[in-house]
């Protein structure tokens, strides 16, 4: 039996080495994701924690210029949240367009596998056919040898 050998398999070692590294960018975009959104959560609680503090305060005695101190970190924090609701939306373009090349990556990918399949397939079709013939062969000269065998069997 010869050996398969898929004509094409150094292309497709290279686009199963494509498709990881596109596997690899798009975790590494949904992780900055991630990231994203856990620092807008921060900040968020940051802001909630400041004015339940104000609150508190109030109650209490506060000085114009911790209420002064305290608005502007307030304004500071909705600046930061609004700049982080832009770097979670570019977080989660940037991860779609990973996804989107991880896929077509995939694609590729598996083109390459269906046609090494098919081809996989007509060769144990050939090699088949090679055995039958080779099987074939074998009983036909079987065959002639009990043929020749009789016919001297009966001269004699």
């Amino acid at each position: 039996m010869s050996r398969f050998q898929f004509r094409l398999e150094s292309v497709l070692n290279i686009r199963e080495k494509f498709e990881d590294k596109k596997k690899q960018e798009y975790s590494d975009a949904l992780n900055k994701l991630q990231r994203e959104v856990e620092l807008k959560e921060k900040l968020v609680n940051e802001s909630i924690s400041l004015f339940s503090l104000l609150r508190t305060k109030m109650l209490d005695s506060i000085s114009p210029r911790e209420i002064i101190f305290y608005n502007n970190y307030a304004n500071y924090l909705k600046v930061r949240i609004a700049e982080q609701e832009d770097n979670i939306i570019l977080a989660k373009k940037r991860a779609e367009e990973k996804r989107q090349e991880l896929i077509e990556a995939s694609k590729q990918k598996k083109m390459l596998e269906k046609l090494k399949e098919k081809e996989w397939i007509n060769f144990l079709d050939e090699e088949n056919k090679k055995e039958q013939k080779i099987i074939d062969e074998i009983v036909s000269f079987k065959s002639q040898n009990r043929l020749i065998d009789r016919s001297e069997t009966n001269s004699q």
